[in-house]
């Protein structure tokens, strides 16, 4: 791949020229995920989000409560 900048070759795998430091490869826009949702889908992703740390919470709680009971036996 040669060097839009400096002319230089370089191998396909590089990113950045090793002579001149410009990128070789172009930069792609980073398309958000949370733009393109609605109201209702961010609302259903964030009840599953809380409904998985809670779930995630009692599990937790619930271990310790056996673990306890079982070390004071």
């Amino acid at each position: 791949m040669r060097c839009p900048r400096c002319g230089t070759e370089n191998p396909e795998r590089k990113i950045v020229c090793r002579r001149c430091g410009a990128r070789l490869r172009p930069t792609a826009p980073a398309s958000s995920p949370v733009t393109q949702e609605t109201e209702a889908e961010l609302m259903w992703r964030l009840r599953w989000d809380l409904l998985r740390v809670a779930a995630t919470f009692a599990l937790s709680a619930a271990v310790a409560v056996a673990l306890g009971l079982f070390v004071l036996r």
